[in-house]
C-alpha cells in the first residue's frame, strides 16, 4: 500500500544488539539517523513501506560502524556470514542465510 501525504509514519532504526566502543558512539549514531531519512525519503517519493524499509536497511548495512553487513563481526573463517530476511504487511517473506 502507496501512503499519501495525510498518512503519517514513523522509521525506526537501532545500529545492533552489542556493546557499542564509545568511541564509535557518534558514528553509529550518525550512521542510523542516515539510515532513518533514507527509509523516510523512500516512503515521501511515493514507495511503500516495504521501500522505506529497504532503504534503511541498505543505508545501515553499507555502514562499517554497524553490526550490519560492511561491519559485521567475522566467523572462525575471518569472514562475514551474513543472513537477512524481509516481510511486508501480508506476511509474504523472503530471507538468505550464511551467505
Amino acid at each position: 500500500k502507496r501512503f499519501n501525504s495525510r498518512m503519517s509514519y514513523r522509521v525506526i532504526v537501532h545500529g545492533g544488539a552489542w556493546s557499542i566502543d564509545p568511541d564509535l558512539h557518534a558514528r553509529n549514531t550518525a550512521a542510523c539517523e542516515a539510515a532513518a531519512r533514507a527509509g523516510a525519503a523512500a516512503v515521501a517519493a511515493g514507495g511503500t513501506a516495504l521501500d522505506g524499509v529497504e532503504a534503511a536497511i541498505r543505508s545501515l548495512e553499507d555502514d562499517d560502524s554497524l553490526d550490519a553487513g560492511r561491519g559485521s563481526w567475522l566467523n572462525d573463517q575471518g569472514e562475514a556470514e551474513l543472513d537477512a530476511m524481509i516481510m511486508d504487511g501480508t506476511l509474504r517473506a523472503g530471507g538468505v542465510a550464511a551467505v
